[in-house]
Parts: structure tokens; C-alpha cells; sequence
């Protein structure tokens, strides 16, 4: 009688631990559901900043080439000019890329 004690105690606590085992492991799927979404909603709010920022830029530039503060206009003049350098430094690359 004792064996089969020990027997159905065994199988109470196999299944308990299964049942157990069973939870959890639905616990680690939702968790890593959970996890994807909000990786995704990370790099939608990382975009968005980005996007924010670079809007933000442009209303200064404009506002400041609207007729905003001296200082603004002598960084929007110095912004305009680098960026005038870049696109002809781009222009001279893709001229002798092309002669040759």
C-alpha cells in the first residue's frame, strides 16, 4: 500500500509541475509578445522624435530667415553656407566620378 502511495504521490506532484511548467510557459510567450510590441512602438517613437527634431529645425531656420533675432540669422547664414559647401563638394565628386 505504501508504493502506491508513493506512487500517486509522485504523479500528483509530476503533474503539478507540469501544470506549472504549462503557465509559465504561456507567462514567457505573452512576455515575448509584449516584448515585440513594445520594440516596435520604441523604434515608431525613436522615428517620430527624429522626425520632431528635424521639424523643429526647419521652423527655426524659417522663422529665423523671416526676420527673427540677428544672432539667428548669422547661424541660419552659416547653416545655408555648409550646406552650400556639401552640395558642392557633392556636385565636384559626381562630376570626375563621371570623367572617369
Amino acid at each position: 500500500m505504501a508504493k502506491k502511495s508513493i506512487i500517486s504521490h509522485i504523479e500528483a506532484q509530476t503533474e503539478r509541475i507540469i501544470s506549472q511548467y504549462e503557465a509559465l510557459e504561456a507567462a514567457y510567450n505573452s512576455l515575448q509578445e509584449e516584448c515585440s510590441a513594445l520594440r516596435v512602438k520604441s523604434r515608431e517613437q525613436e522615428e517620430q522624435l527624429r522626425d520632431m527634431k528635424a521639424e523643429v529645425q526647419r521652423l527655426r531656420l524659417t522663422e529665423s530667415l523671416a526676420g527673427g533675432e540677428s544672432s539667428d540669422k548669422a547661424k541660419s547664414r552659416a547653416r545655408i553656407n555648409l550646406l552650400l559647401r556639401e552640395v558642392d563638394k557633392c556636385i565636384a565628386l559626381l562630376t570626375k566620378a563621371q570623367q572617369n
